[in-house]
């Protein structure tokens, strides 16, 4: 549990340093630009890595048992948590979720932790799952706290239809694939 605990620190440590402004700039006028970002990059994905062997390795310890509702409604949770990450990060073209809320990747990250919450009942992923759905919470408030607006003009239809389409193929990918990631079918064989 150590390994979870000290990954989803690192991990947490780098995401929330944008939430304090005068430290985040200390340190990047320090660094520099480019020590900033190389370092960033190392101890996010050092954080990354030790989550994930982390919670690999966790030993199963019930903490409480999930709803047993709780397995359908996170699959249904996952599709906005995938399409409001596409649309921040991945897609290939600007959705309208950015002109909805200026935090679409926090509020992926939300609906994913509160999905796995939902699904889950052990120590390991209550305290991942936790840290990662409290990171959003704040996340979206210190950056509403800083002013940041959604985007005033939403994009074309087409690069709705897009973002869309992408959504669906990669969330099928997770559903089917989610054995294969994490050792745990969703849809029974």
């Amino acid at each position: 549990m150590d390994m979870l605990i000290l990954g989803l620190a690192l991990f947490l440590a780098t995401h929330l340093l944008p939430s304090v402004p005068s430290l985040r700039n200390a340190i990047f006028n320090k660094l520099g630009p480019l020590p900033y970002k190389g370092l960033y990059t190392i101890i996010t994905l050092a954080g990354l890595v030790l989550m994930i062997k982390g919670l690999m390795i966790a030993p199963f310890q019930a903490l409480y048992d999930p709803p047993s509702w709780g397995r359908h409604l996170a699959m249904l949770l996952m599709l906005p948590a995938v399409y409001l990450f596409l649309s921040n990060t991945a897609a290939p073209l600007p959705s309208s979720a950015k002109a909805i809320t200026a935090f679409p990747t926090s509020w992926s990250v939300l609906f994913w932790a509160t999905a796995h919450l939902l699904a889950n009942g052990d120590v390991a992923h209550t305290l991942l799952f936790t840290g990662l759905g409290a990171f959003a919470v704040i996340s979206i408030i210190s950056g509403r706290a800083r002013g940041a607006k959604p985007q005033a003009q939403r994009p074309p239809l087409l690069h709705e239809a897009i973002t869309l389409g992408l959504t669906i193929v990669i969330y099928g990918a997770l559903v089917w694939g989610h054995v294969h990631f994490t050792g745990m079918p969703l849809i029974p064989a």
